[in-house]
């Protein structure tokens, strides 16, 4: 029982801290999770949303566009 509550506290603590990542302040990533989620992808090494950052569809672009392969705000 006390193995349970303590792997449920555990776990909780880990979906918080991860729940509120930060994106990278310069862009680059590994992982779509580095870029701060709400539907930005890494793409070669950099968030789509980032200066510099690509693009394939208007979903990897959080409130905003795909448009000739960079994100632009709508």
């Amino acid at each position: 029982m006390l193995k349970s509550i303590v792997l449920a506290l555990f776990l909780s603590i880990g979906v918080v801290t991860s729940a509120g990542a930060a994106p990278s302040p310069d862009g680059k990533c590994n992982f779509d999770s580095d870029c701060g989620g709400g539907g930005a992808k890494c793409n070669s090494g950099k968030c789509s949303n980032a200066p510099g950052g690509k693009c394939n569809f208007d979903s990897e672009c959080p409130g905003g566009r795909c448009n000739s392969g960079k994100c632009q705000k709508k």
